[in-house]
């Protein structure tokens, strides 16, 4: 049994998320089926750093490939991609140790979401971006991400049913940038998320840009610990997971 770390971009638009399901298509789902139709080894699995929800996309999301096969890691580059669907690519193969685990080896996590901010949406970014038509206030929402970093309680960040064992966890840096074309992204930084995490902080921010919530009302909603207090999860189609660190 040889143990394989994968570097995968994905458009997850047409996906039910990262996690394997019975019937319905997802990204671990049809890495195992490439795997196995490749390596001819019925037991081949694989595991990601991270589950992406359903429409979240990865352009550096890193898995591990467990079978027992003896194809080169050029070869199982080729393979793979091969037999993967057109918006699933592996991007690089290097055989790992034996305890290699994608997810607990993992020491941090970049995030990129992407807004549309103008008034009309965009033909070609409506899978990538999340189009709100009035202005926002980028440097209240500034203000307000100074409150995300450090280590915290994100209970108010956290999906009503997440399975985190806890929901403390580390943001390192949250960056807003204005781009061309009404483009406005935001890069989070941090060592472990929980579910919808990164979506329930653009909700939020995106609400105190639109002047519904004020910068300083932060302290007070990650203080509540409670997903009541913080704004709406923002769509899962503006979201991509750019980098895994180790």
């Amino acid at each position: 049994m040889r143990n394989y770390k994968l570097i995968v971009e994905y458009e997850g638009t047409n996906y039910s998320g990262w996690q394997a399901q019975t019937v319905l298509p997802t990204i671990q789902g049809s890495l195992v089926i490439a795997a196995r139709r490749l390596t001819r080894d019925s037991e081949a699995r694989v595991a990601g750093a991270s589950r992406t929800d359903a429409g979240v996309h990865a352009l550096g999301q890193v898995a591990n490939l467990k079978a027992d096969t003896n194809i080169s890691c050029q070869d199982l580059l080729k393979g793979l991609n091969f037999f993967l669907p057109a918006d699933i690519v592996v991007k690089q193969v290097i055989e790992m140790p034996e305890d290699f685990d994608p997810r607990r080896g993992s020491k941090g996590k970049v995030y990129l979401y992407r807004i549309i901010n103008r008034n009309h949406p965009s033909a070609l970014m409506r899978n990538f971006s999340w189009n709100i038509l009035n202005p926002l206030d980028l440097d209240a929402m500034r203000e307000a991400a100074t409150h995300f970093i450090g280590e915290k309680n994100f209970s108010s960040f956290m999906a009503a049913d997440s399975d985190a064992n806890h929901p403390v966890r580390e943001i390192t840096s949250v960056g807003i940038f204005k781009k061309e074309d009404g483009l406005i992204e935001i890069e989070v930084r941090g060592t472990a998320f929980l579910r919808h995490m990164v979506r329930i902080m653009v909700g939020t921010l995106a609400a105190v840009g639109k002047g519904k919530m004020r910068p300083g009302d932060l302290h007070g909603i990650i203080e509540a610990r409670s997903r009541a207090a913080a704004g709406m999860t923002a769509p899962a189609q503006g979201l991509c997971l750019v980098k895994v660190e180790y």
